[in-house]
């Protein structure tokens, strides 16, 4: 089967598994210390100081600052309210695992955003950009996502080229000997960049953490990519996630990867 023919099967395969995500709009500037916005100052309780690695003790410059409550509505109604904050470590080496020492990654409860901000040293790390905008794209599932979702690819490197066979549970059919060694990415990838929402781009396999109270897998709730917003890499051209419970909104997690 030709590649455009299973493309053609796979239609309603895609259209059901498409989701949305949203770019951020930026302009140079920090605004208020509960503004959404890269790097800056952020919003800090009254008595707090600013975040330190658990690991070096260096101060951990903030990345992303999120105010759940001004995203677009449907977002809104999947991630919760409060601010979102994620702080990382840029001295340390590593911290590329979830629940990492060498990140801080929270929600603040709205409750807590009436009361004084702390007047802590500042330690932004770079320059800040303030998200004034929105723009919606729709959003593929990345390959290793692929088997979870019913679709399955076999390859047989015994012939030059290679064929692939493929197996969808919905709608079911099997296509073999599909000699297309970029299949997978045609039925779909993930955007890259910096998005809110829809399917993590993964550099290596699929690695969604699990809560730590109902142990379930979380979803992807921000992709900060390597030098978009931030001038900042992580590894070698990596890809970071900020991912959210489902069931408990508070609990949050950072980690990367790259090749």
């Amino acid at each position: 089967m030709r590649t455009e023919d299973v493309l053609t099967k796979l239609a309603p395969w895609r259209q059901r598994n498409t989701r949305n995500a949203w770019r951020a709009s930026t302009v140079a500037g920090d605004g208020s210390r509960t503004a959404s916005k890269f790097s800056g100052l952020p919003w800090l309780a009254p008595a707090e100081v600013w975040p330190m690695c658990r690991e070096c003790r260096s101060p951990m410059p903030l990345f992303l600052q999120l105010d759940l409550s001004m995203v677009p509505a449907q977002a809104r109604e999947q991630f919760g309210d409060g601010l979102l904050q994620l702080f990382y470590c840029t001295s340390c080496d590593g911290g590329w695992e979830p629940f990492s020492g060498v990140s801080l990654v929270r929600v603040v409860a709205p409750s807590l955003l009436a009361a004084q901000p702390s007047r802590a040293t500042d330690h932004s790390a770079f320059s800040p950009k303030l998200i004034v905008g929105w723009t919606l794209i729709e959003d593929h599932p990345h390959p290793p996502d692929h088997d979870a979702l019913g679709l399955t690819y076999d390859y047989d490197f015994s012939v030059k080229p290679m064929t692939t066979r493929l197996t969808c549970n919905d709608p079911a059919f099997t296509a073999d000997g599909i000699r297309d060694d970029e299949l997978a990415e045609k039925v779909g990838v993930a955007e890259p960049g910096d998005k809110l929402g829809g399917w993590p781009l993964w550099i290596q396999g699929a690695e969604y953490p699990n809560c730590p109270q109902c142990r379930q897998p979380m979803h992807l709730l921000f992709q900060l990519d390597s030098n978009d917003n931030l001038d900042f890499m992580f590894g070698d051209v990596g890809t970071g996630h900020i991912t959210q419970c489902a069931l408990h909104k508070d609990v949050v997690a950072f980690g990367w990867a790259c090749s």
